[in-house]
């Protein structure tokens, strides 16, 4: 869970770590290898990001949408492959949304609407997973959905998920390892009894709190 206030740099780290922003010094680094010797599509094929904001311009249906995270894997003219319609199948029945899967993406719930991107992005098979406030303006069941659908992403496909967070209740519930930035620096990195701690909190946040 990557948490901290506003500006702190949580964003620009995840386009970092997916390839959308190169860095002005250093390197990152995937499976070893610097990010700046892979190609989009390579990268794509291994980092999927769930945006803060997703715009659909067209009508597509669920299903569609969620096929988009197969472009990485399908040949110009080649057409997709059985293998990718598996991929997509297994992605909508992962992120529970078989029931609406022929509706149109954009007539859905909020709620509704991040699980699809969420299958979308599990289409693409990635190691890595990185969700933009994946909670933001969703009612409290929906966050809870959307954040058991991750965690049993991260316990049983062996998916890492790295995810900016506001809500710091809801990252000590569901993410083992929290770190905090702070002035687009990492102030703080262990688990959450570690991180959440009332001196960091206030240091961080300029805001007095009691942790219980």
């Amino acid at each position: 869970g990557l948490l901290g206030p506003n500006g702190s740099g949580k964003t620009t780290l995840l386009k970092l770590a997916g390839g959308a922003l190169k860095p002005s010094g250093g390197e990152i680094q995937l499976d070893r290898t610097n990010l700046n010797h892979l190609s989009k599509n390579q990268i794509a094929r291994k980092v999927a990001m769930v945006p803060q904001y997703f715009y659909m311009p067209f009508s597509f249906t669920v299903d569609e949408v969620v096929g988009l995270g197969r472009t990485p894997f399908i040949k110009m003219l080649a057409g997709e492959k059985e293998s990718d319609r598996n991929a997509v199948q297994h992605s909508i029945e992962i992120a529970g949304i078989s029931d609406f899967e022929k509706r149109i993406f954009n007539e859905l719930s909020g709620g509704e609407r991040q699980r699809a991107i969420l299958a979308l992005a599990m289409a693409q098979e990635p190691k890595l997973l990185l969700l933009d406030e994946p909670t933001a303006h969703l009612d409290i069941n929906h966050q809870v959905e959307l954040l058991e659908l991750v965690s049993k992403l991260n316990s049983e496909s062996s998916v890492t998920i790295v995810a900016v967070m506001h809500d710091l209740n809801l990252a000590s519930l569901y993410f083992k390892r929290l770190v905090i930035l702070k002035d687009s620096s990492v102030f703080a990195d262990g688990s959450p009894k570690q991180v959440l701690t009332e001196s960091i909190i206030q240091e961080v946040y300029s805001s007095p709190v009691h942790v219980t």
